[in-house]
């Protein structure tokens, strides 16, 4: 009889999961339930909403035994669709005087009224028990998107006639109509041995990390996050994760095979290992990186709660060697790499919610010692790009050099070394269909801030507004940025989750 009420109750528990209106639905966390996530900080900024715990419904039991969990012949469909309408305008240099203000008011930089439509859909199917198949894919509007772009052709394979003319090289441009507009987000399959060892093969987003803005830690994913969202889905590779759990313990660990996907030589297959330990309410992760000729990394995470209420997290890395082709500020932009020097980044920072105002603060220092501590010169290769681009310039002389040192620079992400960024959410102002955000970074060495300001008012149950102003200012009359000025006004129109 007792095993019959406890197998109605977890029945209840999984129905539960099953029926959460969360995002969790979306990026198939149930398998992170029923065969672990990467990791998971004790309190993030959204655990610590007493006011989102509340709503939902979370299962802090060890499911990965469980037979309901894995039950054969079971398949979920499901997605969601996001459908706005946004009026944004973008005024340049504003803080300087201008001799004719009204003129400049009335021809911003950017008009634009742009829809977005997008979906992903995804399936998460149990054929057997032990064995789970997962996809998510992405469709966004325009449906079909053009591919505009240059070839680069080398000097060497040009004729040598046209060798000195161009001693560069060549950069063509290139355009590609119809292209879909899809992607496969997620596609892969998960198994398990004795409710010990766990494994996913595919491609599949790695919770690494705990940082909320910045997380220099995430060594693995492709993309980063975004500051401004910071919740927002990462892209990850394929890879093959497995996961151990250390018997009677709450020790993880954590091994990953990633395979090179561009040129698929063996050699250039990388490995990374991490350890997870709990120690009360907090979480110590160690781990490592590497891959044939890039620069091995060793990283450091902490998360915790103080008194339940206040979330803190941090993150430390350690590098021998840079894999980034820096450049002096001189008139050649001098290009120099650094291979035999340590590098180190680091982040901290914290969360606080207060369920009685409705009311949350996240706040992050980040900083980056890839990054430049002076930006002169990467500020010069980025606007050199950009009106390369601006004007479809590709053949001018040098233009090939400057478009392949803006793509090192750009993939640097944060080309600085200090950032700050916080944000205050009022989750309810007089009635919960009425909320307000504000986010703000500092970017030291840019010498730039951003501030965001959003308010947000749920008109009915299916129609949304979202408006306010975007600030971009120099933090310093040596700043590289003169600034901008942005209004942004939107409507999500029906849409949801499925």
């Amino acid at each position: 009889m007792k095993k019959i009420i406890t197998l109605f109750f977890m029945m209840i528990l999984a129905s539960a999961v099953f029926a959460q209106d969360a995002a969790q639905t979306e990026t198939g966390s149930l398998e992170d339930e029923l065969f672990g996530g990467d990791t998971e900080a004790l309190v993030t900024p959204e655990q610590a909403n007493a006011e989102t715990q509340k709503n939902g419904v979370s299962l802090t039991g060890d499911l990965k035994t469980a037979t309901l969990a894995l039950e054969s012949n079971k398949l979920r469909i499901g997605g969601s669709l996001n459908a706005e309408l946004g009026l944004k305008y973008v005024w340049n240099d504003p803080y300087t005087k201008k001799s004719n203000t009204k003129k400049a008011f009335l021809n911003p930089a950017l008009a634009q009224l742009q829809p977005t439509i997008g979906a992903n859909l995804f399936f998460d199917a149990r054929p057997v028990q032990d064995l789970k198949l997962y996809g998510k894919f992405i469709f966004e509007f325009p449906f079909e998107k053009n591919l505009n772009g240059a070839l680069s052709i080398g000097k060497e394979q040009l004729p040598p006639a046209l060798q000195s003319l161009f001693p560069d090289g060549l950069a063509a441009p290139v355009s590609v109509n119809g292209s879909p507009n899809f992607k496969i987000w997620e596609l892969y399959t998960d198994f398990s041995t004795k409710d010990i060892a766990f494994f996913r093969f595919g491609k599949h987003t790695v919770k690494w990390g705990t940082g909320y803005f910045y997380s220099p830690a995430d060594v693995i994913n492709i993309s980063r996050i975004d500051p401004e969202k910071p919740t927002a889905d990462r892209e990850g590779p394929v890879s093959l994760r497995t996961h151990i759990v250390i018997p009677k313990t709450q020790y993880n660990i954590w091994l990953y095979l990633l395979p090179d996907t561009e040129t698929f030589k063996p050699q250039y297959t990388a490995g990374a290992a991490k350890a997870e330990f709990v120690f009360g309410d907090w979480e110590l992760g160690v781990g490592g990186w590497y891959r044939y000729e890039k620069a091995p990394r060793f990283i450091t995470t902490l998360s915790g709660s103080i008194a339940g209420k206040v979330a803190v997290f941090a993150e430390g890395v350690f590098a021998w060697g840079s894999d980034y082709t820096y450049y002096r500020d001189d008139a050649a932009l001098t290009p120099y790499t650094v291979k035999n020097k340590p590098f180190f980044q680091a982040t901290l920072g914290g969360s606080y919610s207060n369920a009685d105002s409705h009311t949350m603060l996240a706040f992050q220092y980040y900083y980056n010692g890839f990054g430049y501590a002076n930006t002169k010169a990467a500020d010069r290769i980025i606007d050199s790009a950009t009106a390369l681009l601006a004007a479809r310039n590709y053949f001018a002389p040098g233009a090939k050099d400057i478009l392949d040192k803006s793509g090192e620079v750009a993939g640097m992400g944060n080309r600085g070394q200090h950032y700050i960024a916080f944000t205050v959410s009022q989750n309810k102002i007089g009635t919960e269909d009425l909320t307000a955000n504000l986010f703000q970074q500092f970017a030291i060495s840019e010498l730039e801030g951003l501030t965001t300001l959003s308010l947000n008012w749920r008109i009915f149950k299916f129609v949304q507004m979202s408006t306010g102003p975007i600030f971009s200012y120099p933090l310093s009359p040596s700043s590289h940025s003169k600034g901008s000025i942005g209004y942004n006004l939107s409507f999500k129109l029906g849409g949801g989750k499925f």
